[in-house]
């Protein structure tokens, strides 16, 4: 017969917790976004109430809703979230850790949806300052860094800006993935689009034609 110890009040919780948190996780990546953020309110809940506001499993669950209320369209919700797990982050690894910047990138993205484009950049550009630092040039976190930093420009139409941002991108994504990557596509675009700006339609038209011939070949 298997004996079993009495948990304790924090084992039991971080148990609990995980469940929730494992099957939000897993929700999120099948794209069933609305039982994804059902599981990580109950996750940050748990987390929260049984092993307190500054344990790691809070950190994960604020991670985990804060993107799935992002992609739902609820934007507005996830940014005091993400803004939490910044200056959680901060606190427990310091301004220059990956993990902070990371955080950084997250919460400079929900600004971006919000249209709040210039602290969207003030954000962005600490985090490519972190993980150009920590991580190097050829990093795929520097290369959609220095993507975002382009598309905030874009958004803001400031083309010559956008251009040099998307170059390095599009420069550091070409080192960091595998040839053809839809990723890399998505750059071309964008630079394509900066070149519009610029009456440069040839070159921009160029650029359109390899991104559409890497996502013919990735079908």
């Amino acid at each position: 017969m298997l004996l079993l110890s009495a948990a304790s009040p924090a084992c039991s919780g971080e148990a609990e917790w995980r469940m929730l948190h494992e099957q939000a996780s897993g929700h999120f990546q099948r794209g069933n976004l609305e039982q994804a953020e059902l599981f990580a309110r109950e996750a940050l809940k748990e987390a929260e109430s049984s092993l307190g506001p500054g344990h790691r499993a809070t950190e994960l669950s604020l991670s985990t809703l804060a993107a799935t209320l992002r992609l739902r369209g609820k934007a507005d919700e996830a940014l005091p979230l993400a803004q939490r797990l910044v200056a959680l982050r901060t606190g427990q690894y310091g301004p220059e850790d990956a993990s902070t910047a990371i955080a950084l990138h997250n919460n400079a993205e929900t600004l971006i949806a919000l249209s709040r484009f210039a602290e969207a950049g003030v954000l962005q550009s600490r985090a490519l300052a972190v993980f150009e630092k920590k991580l190097g040039a050829r990093h795929i976190h520097t290369a959609t860094a220095l993507h975002n930093m382009g598309a905030i420009q874009l958004k803001q139409a400031k083309y010559e800006e956008a251009e040099k941002y998307l170059r390095r991108a599009l420069a550091a994504k070409e080192k960091a993935l595998t040839p053809g990557h839809l990723s890399i596509a998505h750059t071309l675009d964008n630079l394509a689009t900066a070149l519009d700006g610029q009456d440069r339609q040839i070159e921009a038209e160029r650029l359109r034609r390899r991104a559409e011939a890497i996502r013919r070949k990735a079908k």
